[in-house]
């Protein structure tokens, strides 16, 4: 597990990428490199939970779009689970979940 996450692979071939702590500029480079790991892993679907994180800033936002896009490249989808209500009205504020599908942890 790196400082800000880790990458699982479940049974169903969904590539999960768990992030906890602070995604903020100091973590950009780690946070990149477990987006670009999990997208270049997936084989149909790629879901970044951000439940575990205390801080998403908004260089860390670009990074889930840039992912998000790098993903449809391949053919794969990218799903974001929140289910922290402030961080979703943030989600929403800045209209990223009109480009990356987010989802509660009912769903996956």
């Amino acid at each position: 597990m790196s400082p800000l996450g880790r990458i699982r692979e479940r049974g169903d071939g969904t590539t999960v990428v768990e992030l906890d702590g602070d995604a903020d500029l100091g973590a950009l480079p780690t946070l990149h490199q477990l987006l670009t790991r999990a997208v270049d892993r997936a084989t149909s679907l790629v879901v970044v939970d951000l439940d575990g994180l205390t801080v998403l800033d908004d260089a860390a936002l670009g990074l889930v779009i840039g992912a998000a896009a790098a993903a449809r490249r391949r053919g794969v989808e990218l799903r974001l689970i929140c289910t922290e209500p402030r961080r979703r009205a943030r989600l929403a504020d800045t209209r990223l979940d009109q480009i990356v599908p987010v989802d509660d942890r009912t769903t996956h």
